[in-house]
């Protein structure tokens, strides 16, 4: 494996590191309370971090590397939410949930063979997607979500600051 490869995949492994921190201080209230009115509960987008990392990412690297050029369905987030999303997880199980998903892909990933890097699957929605672009794609999206709790962190120091 290439030093960029490597890296990117050091990347993905640190942010799920982020994001289980931020997730981790997290109250029962904090849980149970959406960011701003009509958005989703922050249970609701933990669920939704563990799907997308167990039904997409880790779904799509595995059969990229088992399959001649896979074809894969767009992941439609509210639907799923809509048809799978229960508000009686347990919290703890959905980030354990992810926290597993997380190091496999990335063990997966650290297995991966010049030609399971070679391959790509057909995207319905983005075409031809490879390996690279799903380690892009699964850290920004990380990312996206490590600056979500990130916000919220900042959010409840200014609230103690200022009551």
């Amino acid at each position: 494996m290439n030093r960029t490869r490597a890296a990117w995949i050091d990347r993905l492994e640190q942010s799920g590191k982020d994001y289980l921190r931020y997730v981790s201080q997290l109250t029962e209230t904090d849980v149970h309370h959406a960011p701003k009115p009509g958005e989703w509960t922050i249970h609701q987008v933990v669920a939704h971090v563990r799907d997308t990392e167990q039904r997409v990412f880790l779904a799509r690297a595995q059969r990229i590397m088992t399959e001649p050029h896979p074809a894969v369905q767009n992941f439609d987030q509210d639907e799923w939410n809509k048809d799978h999303y229960d508000p009686n997880e347990p919290f703890k199980k959905i980030v354990a949930d992810f926290r597993a998903a997380r190091r496999k892909l990335i063990a997966l990933l650290r297995q991966a063979r010049n030609a399971d890097w070679d391959n790509w699957a057909i995207h319905s929605e983005y075409g031809r997607i490879s390996l690279d672009w799903l380690v892009m794609h699964s850290y920004h999206h990380t990312m996206e979500h490590v600056a979500q709790m990130g916000y919220l962190a900042e959010d409840a120091v200014l609230k103690k600051l200022n009551p």
